[in-house]
């Protein structure tokens, strides 16, 4: 004769071991996200860098242009009045 437990016991078993590599796959997931957060935090902090460096490049060039502008208007004064 079989009692109830005995009809439970198969599928109790296979619960557990489907439970736990769900749980596994859920923690492999979650740790690769948290890689996938830091590759893009560190590559957000690069732009950051690059950004401010062309920032300043293009501020640098800004006031060269203008010093330029200044020199010709200069030199188009002098030639303009001898």
């Amino acid at each position: 004769m079989t009692t109830s437990s005995d009809h439970a016991a198969p599928s109790a078993l296979a619960e557990p071991d489907d439970m736990s590599l769900q749980t596994d796959q859920a923690k492999a997931t979650v740790e690769e996200i948290k890689a996938d957060n830091a590759a893009l935090q560190d590559a957000e902090q690069a732009a950051e860098a690059q950004a401010e460096v062309v920032v300043e490049q293009a501020q640098h060039l800004a006031e060269v242009a203008e010093e330029v502008l200044e020199e010709l208007k200069e030199i188009k004064l002098e030639a303009d009045h001898p």
